[in-house]
């Protein structure tokens, strides 16, 4: 709890950094997902995801984004005990037509997994997602992230919200 806990306050640090810069430019999100990690001798387990992200757009196409996991085998404990926590911070680059956007996302992660799932503490982030706009600021959003060459991999389903709208 300590760690997630933990997790929140430096991204909401970051929010209140990034405030003092164009807010209309950044964007919040969040969902949940069914993820997998692996373990020492290379099975993989089903774990259940909560995760929440911030960006910011530097460009139309370009931007930055922080993301911050917390996951577990029981989904009474994703929140209170998990089993993995994460933090990615990652480059965006993306392209949007009418009410859909594609993007692409690489960058660094840190992670806190149960060692006896696997002994992983950081590694690469490299993820991809597409967001269905159904209003001007809001959309639902379907993304994919691979943590570490696979020791850690979620298909997630949530929403964002931009404050300033997708164009």
């Amino acid at each position: 709890m300590r760690r997630l806990f933990s997790c929140l306050v430096l991204s909401l640090g970051l929010l209140a950094g990034a405030a003092q810069a164009d807010m209309s430019k950044m964007y919040f999100g969040g969902g949940f997902s069914d993820a997998s990690v692996s373990d020492t001798f290379d099975n993989d387990t089903t774990v259940g995801n909560l995760s929440v992200n911030l960006g910011y757009r530097l460009h139309t196409y370009f931007g930055l984004e922080l993301e911050v996991g917390s996951a577990s085998d029981d989904s009474g404990s994703i929140v209170s005990d998990p089993l993995i926590t994460y933090q990615a911070v990652m480059l965006r680059a993306g392209y949007q037509w009418n009410k859909v956007g594609l993007y692409v996302l690489a960058g660094t992660a840190m992670m806190d997994i149960d060692s006896q799932l696997i002994d992983s503490d950081s590694g690469n982030a490299i993820g991809f997602g597409i967001n269905l706009f159904g209003s001007r600021n809001t959309s639902l959003n379907i993304h994919v992230l691979d943590l570490d060459d696979g020791a850690f991999k979620a298909t997630t389903v949530g929403f964002h919200y931009y404050f300033g709208g997708y164009r």
